[in-house]
């Protein structure tokens, strides 16, 4: 199994000698960055070259993933208490015994637990755990500044640009390091993801492609004939992007078989957005719907699924069911994920009193969590829901009639006509 580990050159070192030393199946691809704000300049040639990808910390992932596309497994190596014991051993052996520290990266709650099971004594510490919102020149100005203050007498750092910077002013800097143990645990858990992921990946899928409107649209059957040539032309270009095999039921249905990993991959979801939005430019409407399962019988069915609720849009669309998830219309601001089939005791209770189904329900709470809001009237409820108007008005009554909705407010958007309810959903 091939691995990249993407971090500063001191921590890939540490992370070779243990793969050497304790991980022979493994293969090691190392990518050097020593900022983190840098990680990410080295994820596209990682990934291309790589089945996973590890990086040293936990700043180094995040800074990847602010400014690049994470799409292959990955972890990252943390600092627990073995690397404080250690960071801490290492101070005491340079004569540096008053406890007054500035540390960096390790939580709170492993300070206090080192501390407490191995009876540490620091008499002051400054810990600034990791944040996202910090960058580490943050983090370094204000080690930097602690320590000149005379509040602190040593200083430890994950970051390995920011030990470098203390190190080259003559600070009293120590670097977290991780351990081996940590390196191989990370190690174990990535190499399980990507296990996984490849299982995963060899599912049956089953995509069904269906025309709406080429001969609603036509003038003619020869108009017809030559839209469906077209348009066999770019599906055939998409069916050889995932290596699926294609097949026709009549004219206006096709059925591509393929593999969950290819064609839930995200460049083969652009390619057929692509020929979603090139069919819409020339009028040539389809709707379609994948399915995933175990068996060839359990995606159609799936499928079939996915492909009713895409057929519902006017201007087509692309749904997945995955088991008894649904996920659609993929690639639009409207997409929400949903359960088809709900269990969930208190969830049925309340569809039963609202009298929706339970699924409906669930397709509601995700465009609530996916909106962060919970007032609607009743034409941004249609909108986000892909129905009309009156349907949206006849749900919004179904909430407030059975008690898990309360009349918000009341809009007045032009100066002829009622006013719109804004409606609050107590779910």
């Amino acid at each position: 199994m091939i691995i990249g580990c993407i971090g500063p050159a001191d921590s890939i070192e540490i992370v070779k000698e243990v793969v050497g030393r304790c991980c022979p199946d493994i293969s090691l691809r190392t990518y050097e960055q020593e900022r983190v704000e840098d990680s990410w300049k080295a994820l596209d040639q990682c990934q291309r070259e790589t089945q996973g990808t590890l990086f040293t910390g936990i700043a180094v992932q995040e800074g990847a993933k602010a400014c690049g596309s994470v799409t292959n497994p990955y972890e990252h190596i943390p600092r627990g208490g073995y690397s404080l014991l250690r960071m801490l051993s290492e101070m005491h052996r340079s004569g540096i015994k008053s406890g007054r520290l500035s540390i960096d990266v390790v939580s709170d709650d492993i300070l206090v637990e080192v501390v407490r099971e191995f009876g540490v004594e620091l008499e002051d510490i400054h810990s600034m755990p990791f944040a996202l919102h910090l960058c580490e020149q943050e983090y370094l100005d204000r080690h930097i500044e602690l320590y000149e203050s005379g509040k602190v007498e040593a200083i430890a750092t994950g970051f390995g640009y920011v030990y470098n910077e203390l190190k080259k002013r003559g600070l009293p800097a120590f670097r977290l390091y991780a351990s081996t143990l940590q390196i191989r645990d990370s190690i174990a858990r990535l190499t399980g993801f990507i296990k996984t992921r490849n299982l995963r990946s060899a599912g049956i899928a089953i995509q069904l492609i269906k025309f709406n409107s080429i001969t609603r649209s036509s003038i003619n059957q020869y108009d017809d004939m030559k839209n469906g040539g077209r348009f066999y032309l770019e599906l055939v270009e998409y069916v050889r992007a995932i290596q699926g095999s294609l097949f026709h039921f009549g004219t206006e249905e096709h059925v591509i078989f393929s593999t969950r990993g290819l064609i839930e991959s995200e460049p083969h979801r652009e390619h057929f957005k692509r020929l979603l939005a090139w069919g819409r430019e020339r009028n040539i409407i389809f709707s379609s719907g994948i399915g995933i399962g175990l068996t060839a019988f359990e995606a159609e069915k799936s499928a079939r699924k996915a492909l009713a609720n895409a057929s519902k849009l006017k201007k087509g669309g692309l749904f997945v069911v995955d088991g008894q998830q649904i996920c659609g219309p993929i690639g639009e601001s409207d997409e929400l994920e949903y359960k088809t089939h709900v269990v969930d005791e208190a969830q049925l209770k309340i569809s039963r009193e609202i009298g929706i189904s339970p699924s409906y329900l669930d397709k509601i709470k995700s465009l609530m969590d996916k909106t962060r809001k919970d007032v609607f009237d009743s034409a941004d409820l249609a909108s986000c829901l892909g129905i009309g108007e009156r349907s949206a008005r006849r749900v919004l009554k179904k909430f407030l009639d059975s008690g898990y909705a309360e009349i918000h407010g009341r809009e007045v958007a032009n100066k002829v006509g009622r006013p719109k309810k804004m409606v609050r959903i107590l779910i």
